[in-house]
Order: structure tokens, then C-alpha cells, then sequence
């Protein structure tokens, strides 16, 4: 019995090892489950939340483009609807006039040296440029011999162009009220030029009857503005819908030609009065319908919106048009 005993014995020691090691491996399966099943868990309630936020974003936020633009409205939140976009009215005169603290009626007239020594420079630097291979002689020449010449005077050559040594000054520049549109204002500025502008030509005057160019009466012409003294308007035109600076000059105005003329080919005329007489009141004719109040020079304003609205016409035009070919 004793050696039964002490035979047992070894393998009830073994026993409760491998017991102890069953439970062993046990508690590590179920440590194991454990943490996978928390990270598990873990992974899958952060992806529900972000589904739900995605979910939320897309139905509550975002809208079907195929639908198109569902309309809003604010009448039930208390909000204000703004007014559909018009075109601002422009400041009347007399708003400007007292932002910017002008009266027409007891302002000082303003000196204009500063603008004077730029033009100056400005009309240096064009002289100089003239005289490089006479490009303004051969500019002269191609205008003179276009299409506006009648047909009664020969080729013009042009044998003289001086542009003169003095500058002109401007003085006394005011704000007065325009005669018209009423209610609007323009600038005066002095104008005083004394030097002599000189242009030189030779021509032939045609005889064409009996027939064409029978005869030619040689003509040799040197016209200079000695004198030149006015006064200047500029103001804001609005002309077919666009802004246009308008350049006139008051009709109390000081002009001057000089003219040498030389007629004939073998017996020479020189300096006829008649010729001086016709000359000096075609210019002066011309200079009035040209440059004279109410006559003037209008000049289009630039605008930073032409570019934009030919491109916006051009997309309307071409979203038409395919709206008509898919019908």
C-alpha cells in the first residue's frame, strides 16, 4: 500500500501542473479576446460617428446639382432681403462741389506752372523724336497726298517743318459753371503760345478743261502760327451712353497765321494778298467748326468694364444659341 501510495503521488503533481497551466492559457485567451474585442469596439464607434457626420453634411448642407438651385427664403427668420442690384446714380454737382470744398463763384483761380514744365518736357522730347529720319516730314507727306486731296492739286511735297522753340503756358485754371447740360461744371484754363510753328509745301494747282491737266500752275506755300491765345474749356460729356471728356475753346480767342506764297513757274508771284486772304480765313474757318465752343473735341473715357462686358455679351450670345440648337 505504502508503495502504491508513493507511486501515485509523482503523477498527482503532475496533474495539478498541468492544471495550473490550463488555467493558465485559458486566462491569456480570455486577456486576449478582451483587448481585441475593446479595440474592435473602439475602431467601429469612430467610423459610425464619422459616417454619421458625412451623413448629416450631405442631406442638412449639400444640394443635388441635377436638381438645380432650390430658391430661399428669410421672410420667416426676421432677415431683411436686400434689393435686386441697380446701377448707382453718379454725386449731383453740388454734392461734389461741397465734398470737395470748391465755390465756383469766389475760388482763387489756380496757377498751373507745374503743368506747364510737364507739358514743356513732354513737347521737347516729341520734338527731338520728329527729327529722327523726318519721320514727321514723311507722316506729313503720306496725310497731305491721301485720299482727302482733290483732284485739282498735284503732288505735295513737303519742303519745311519747324516745330519752334517756345512752350506754351497755362495759367488761371477755375471751375465755372457750363452753359449746358445745365447744372454742370467745367474747367477753364489760360492758354498763351507765341512762337512760330512753320510748314513749308510745294504743289501745283491742275487745269482740267478742256480736258485733264492741260496745264499746271506751280504754287510754293510756307504757313506758320505766330500766335495763339485762349481759353481752354474741359468737361464731362455723357455720349451715347459712355463718358467722353469734351476739349473746346471760348470764342474769345487770339489766332495768328503767317503765310508766304510764291506763284508761277517762269514769272513769280510772291506774296499775293488774295492768296494770304483765302488761306488765313480757310483756317481760321476750319479751326472754328473744329475747336470752338460748342464745337470740340470729345475724347472717350476708358473704362475697366469693356473687356467684361464683351466677354459676358459673347456668353449670353453663345448660351442662346445653343439653347436654340438643342431645340
Amino acid at each position: 500500500m505504502a508503495n502504491h501510495v508513493q507511486v501515485l503521488a509523482p503523477d498527482g503533481h503532475d496533474y495539478l501542473i498541468e492544471i495550473a497551466k490550463h488555467f493558465d492559457r485559458v486566462s491569456a485567451s480570455q486577456h486576449n479576446s478582451s483587448g481585441m474585442s475593446f479595440t474592435t469596439g473602439l475602431l467601429l464607434g469612430q467610423l459610425s460617428v464619422i459616417l454619421l457626420v458625412i451623413v448629416c453634411f450631405k442631406y442638412l448642407l449639400l444640394e443635388d446639382v441635377r436638381y438645380g438651385r432650390k430658391p430661399r427664403s428669410f421672410a420667416n427668420r426676421g432677415v431683411s432681403i436686400p434689393a435686386p442690384p441697380t446701377k448707382p446714380s453718379l454725386p449731383s454737382t453740388t454734392t461734389i462741389l461741397n465734398k470737395t470744398l470748391y465755390d465756383v463763384y469766389d475760388h482763387t483761380p489756380e496757377s498751373l506752372d507745374w503743368m506747364s514744365v510737364l507739358m514743356a518736357q513732354a513737347i521737347a522730347q516729341y520734338r527731338d523724336d520728329s527729327k529722327v529720319n523726318n519721320r514727321l516730314i514723311k507722316a506729313l507727306a503720306e496725310a497731305l497726298n491721301g485720299g482727302v486731296r482733290p483732284d485739282w492739286v498735284g503732288h505735295i511735297r513737303v519742303t519745311e517743318l519747324n516745330l519752334g522753340e517756345d512752350f506754351p503756358v497755362l495759367s488761371r485754371a477755375r471751375i465755372r459753371p457750363a452753359d449746358q447740360p445745365a447744372g454742370t461744371v467745367r474747367a477753364e484754363i489760360d492758354f498763351d503760345f507765341n512762337d512760330q510753328i512753320m510748314l513749308g509745301i510745294e504743289t501745283s494747282v491742275l487745269i482740267n478743261w478742256p480736258r485733264p491737266r492741260i496745264a499746271a500752275l506751280p504754287v510754293s506755300l510756307v504757313l506758320s502760327v505766330v500766335k495763339f491765345q485762349a481759353t481752354i474749356t474741359m468737361q464731362f460729356n455723357t455720349i451715347d451712353g459712355q463718358q467722353h471728356i469734351s476739349i473746346s475753346t471760348l470764342p474769345d480767342f487770339d489766332l495768328e497765321f503767317g503765310v508766304q506764297s510764291l506763284l508761277g513757274a517762269r514769272t513769280k508771284l510772291e506774296d499775293v494778298p488774295k492768296v494770304t486772304d483765302l488761306i488765313t480765313s480757310k483756317l481760321r474757318g476750319f479751326f472754328i467748326d473744329k475747336c470752338v465752343y460748342p464745337n470740340g473735341r470729345n475724347i472717350a473715357m476708358p473704362t475697366f468694364w469693356a473687356k467684361r462686358d464683351i466677354y459676358s455679351k459673347s456668353q449670353s450670345s453663345n448660351n442662346l444659341g445653343g439653347g436654340a440648337k438643342q431645340k
